[in-house]
């Protein structure tokens, strides 16, 4: 009888320790991804899940906040940002398999207005006029927000920058929340990037930036996590990520497949990421 229990129990012990390597392994994996990607990649997903049958979770933020939740949860599968810098510190601080990393569309900081463009904002010393509403992103947490604070610092007189931060009134948790600032017409104007009026075409135009105010450009970079629960799927999604059905995709919401594409349209060569030290006096926004 002993025995018997003794065998019982041992065949609990196996089934349930198969039941959780079951569970384990048919988790989604979870891609923490850059705000500035949700339109093309809510698409990819769909794009994927429908060719492979294997289905992704998605959570979308500013990616400096995307980079504090990686080293504090020790969580997540793939992560995309949209600079190469921003995948050095994440391969720095240890978070990324070495040789994973998948560029994917390239984007350049632009001036995105209200459709019509009422306010008749034409070059970034335009949005320094008085009486206007601007936003950018959050410096500290977002990617276009240190873009566009580097650019005020480097291309206005310092006149023209003290009424620009003059007329900003909030800074922007993500992308997706500046862009429904301008969306839902609480402000003028904001700096974001080549793409965005086609995310929204009846609600927004894009305005280039003179090519002397562009001071990078920024592309796609995806990559796998040491803290993958789910290798072979995740693995699977990168390699989608850089095959032509994504690449479709990128270019169906205007995102420049190559550098030279970008470049063309910005009218002059421009470096892909890079590091900007914020000054201190944009910080606690």
């Amino acid at each position: 009888m002993q025995n018997k229990f003794g065998f019982m129990a041992l065949m609990i012990c196996v089934l349930l320790a198969a039941t959780t390597g079951l569970s384990r392994a048919a988790d989604k994996p979870l891609i923490l991804c850059g705000a500035a990607f949700r339109m093309p990649m809510d698409e990819i997903v769909t794009a994927f899940t429908q060719q492979t049958g294997l289905e992704v979770n998605v959570s979308y933020a500013g990616v400096g906040t995307l980079l504090s939740q990686i080293s504090l949860s020790r969580r997540g599968d793939i992560f995309v940002a949209p600079s190469p810098d921003i995948m050095k510190k994440a391969a720095k601080q240890g978070h990324l398999v070495p040789g994973t990393i998948r560029e994917t569309g390239y984007f350049v900081p632009s001036i995105n207005v209200q459709k019509g463009n009422p306010k008749r904002i034409r070059s970034l010393q335009d949005m320094a006029r008085p009486g206007l509403r601007i936003a950018i992103g959050n410096p500290e947490t977002v990617y276009v927000g240190i873009l566009a604070a580097e650019i005020a610092d480097k291309s206005l007189t310092p006149q023209e920058r003290k009424q620009f931060r003059k007329n900003i009134v909030t800074y922007g948790e993500d992308f997706n929340k500046l862009a429904a600032l301008l969306v839902l017409r609480q402000v003028d104007a904001v700096i974001g990037f080549s793409y965005l009026d086609k995310w929204f075409p009846e609600k927004i135009d894009t305005i280039k930036l003179a090519p002397t105010d562009i001071q990078r450009i920024g592309v796609g970079n995806a990559a796998l996590l040491h803290y993958t629960d789910n290798r072979p799927a995740a693995e699977r999604f990168l390699s989608f990520l850089a095959a032509p059905e994504a690449e479709r995709i990128f270019r169906k919401y205007h995102y420049f497949a190559t550098l030279r594409e970008a470049c063309d349209w910005i009218g002059q060569e421009k470096p892909v990421g890079g590091d900007y030290l914020l000054p201190e006096d944009w910080a606690g926004n």
